[in-house]
């Protein structure tokens, strides 16, 4: 009887035990500070771009991140707020050229070159823009194409907040044509079928450039040297190929 009773008392002392050292080990593992150094990461939100740049801006803060054995601590900042907060982040991502000047632009890199398409109704195609007069949507948050800028063309815009009334634009032939990302037509097509069978891409003269997306280190070469270390590895042409269906990180 009391070889029982001492076997019960060993088997409880030991859950007891055992209990102690579970509560004690979480209680010092949420007491202990975290010493892993902060990496500050700045999103950037354009108004009316496609979410799935966001996400791709996101993840690759993350890896960027895990290079560099930094915990991160990401903020999203709008395109307004971008000037006056340069200098309080570690890493800008998502900016636009228009966003950098010359000195700024010495300290950024891009990333990324989303196509652009020239989309007008099937009847009314537009090849050659240096010669046209007609007016010509284009969705607020992209920069106008570096390739008419370099060619000297100057295309009467209408700045339309979203793809959607990009296109709703010409469809209403309020403009002959529409400058939005490849990534928002597919997005759009594939909802409507009637875009597929009214509407087209245009092969134009000049071509219209892609959008780039540009990070901004703030003269940290480690951050520099890491962000070429994930395009070399091939690490962001996958994360591009999963998040928006295409490799979108080379010109």
């Amino acid at each position: 009887m009391h070889k029982k009773i001492s076997i019960s008392a060993i088997i409880i002392s030991f859950f007891i035990c055992l209990l102690f050292l579970l509560f004690w080990g979480f209680h010092f593992h949420i007491t202990q500070p975290n010493t892993q150094e902060k990496l500050k990461i700045a999103l950037v939100t354009n108004s009316g771009e496609n979410k799935k740049i966001s996400i791709f801006n996101k993840k690759m803060g993350t890896a960027i991140g895990k290079k560099l054995n930094k915990r991160v601590i990401f903020h999203t900042i709008s395109t307004t707020t971008t000037v006056q907060d340069m200098q309080k982040y570690s890493i800008i991502i998502g900016l636009h050229k228009k966003m950098l000047n010359n000195q700024e632009l010495k300290h950024s890199l891009a990333y990324l070159y989303i196509p652009n398409e020239l989309v007008s109704l099937k009847d009314k195609g537009l090849s050659n823009l240096s010669v046209t007069t007609a007016k010509i949507a284009i969705v607020s948050n992209l920069d106008y194409p570096e390739s008419l800028t370099l060619s000297d063309i100057k295309l009467r815009l209408v700045h339309e907040p979203s793809a959607a009334n990009a296109v709703a634009s010409v469809i209403s032939k309020k403009t002959r044509a529409a400058v939005i990302s490849t990534l928002d037509y597919s997005n759009l097509a594939s909802q409507n079928i009637d875009y597929l069978e009214n509407l087209k891409t245009n092969q134009t003269n000049p071509p219209i450039s892609a959008q780039s997306y540009y990070i901004y280190f703030n003269k940290n070469t480690n951050i520099k040297k890491t962000l070429i270390s994930l395009q070399n590895s091939q690490i962001l042409a996958k994360l591009s190929f999963n998040i928006l269906g295409q490799d979108y990180t080379k010109q």
